[in-house]
Formats: structure tokens, sequence, C-alpha cells
């Protein structure tokens, strides 16, 4: 892993607060300190953890930095933390190409994204 990809993940660390039946709670460390910048980004990241068969509903407080996903029994806990730390990946490795593209073709970046996840996806089965 290089340097640049541990420092990222590092800074937002996640930790699971809890586990219920369908419910899951986690904190993501420095979820709170993001810039308005970077939350513009969020209805693009529900949709990619959606891309999970048996997600129904990802709640964020962007304040306390807790994130509640609420799932389908279909689905382990672990699956899904499996996939968010996927989609975290995949985010820093494609980091150069959204910060070039975004501005002007979104939906180079989004397409691209999306397919390269949807490719990831046996991962965490």
């Amino acid at each position: 892993m290089s340097l640049k990809k541990q420092l990222i993940k590092n800074y937002i660390k996640m930790q699971l607060l809890s586990n219920m039946p369908g419910e899951l709670h986690i904190k993501m460390a420095n979820l709170s300190n993001l810039s308005k910048d970077y939350v513009e980004f969020a209805p693009y990241v529900y949709d990619v953890i959606k891309l999970l068969n048996g997600i129904n509903n990802i709640q964020v407080n962007f304040t306390t930095g807790e994130v509640v996903i609420l799932y389908s029994q279909v689905l382990q806990p672990e699956q899904i933390i499996r996939w968010i730390n996927i989609i975290i990946d995949t985010a820093i490795d494609y980091m150069d190409f959204i910060a070039a593209k975004w501005e002007s073709d979104r939906q180079q970046v989004i397409q691209t994204l999306n397919q390269t996840l949807i490719n990831k996806l046996q991962k965490v089965y």
C-alpha cells in the first residue's frame, strides 16, 4: 500500500459502534472535518454503497461522524465493511482521475467508478 493511500485510510478510519440485525452503526474518523466541497460527493457515495444488494438506506451525521446503514439480513456486517473498504480503496486509486475530470465530465467519472466497483462486487461475497 502506498504511503499516500495509507495516510488517507488512517485519516478516514472506520470504527464499528454497534450492529443490530439490519442496522449497522459506524464512526468515520474526521468525517466531521470534511469541507463542504467534499460533502457534495455524498450522494454519489451513497449510490455506490447501494450497489451492494441488500443495502436499504444510509444515514450520515456529518457533525458527529456517525453513519447508520440499514440493510437486509441477507448481508453480514462484515460484507458491508468489506464493501466500504473497497469503495475507499477505489476512490483513493482514482483520486487523480476524479480531480482531473470531475468538473469537465462528471458523468464519465461516475460511470468509470461504478463499472470498476461493479467488477469488484464479487470480492464482498
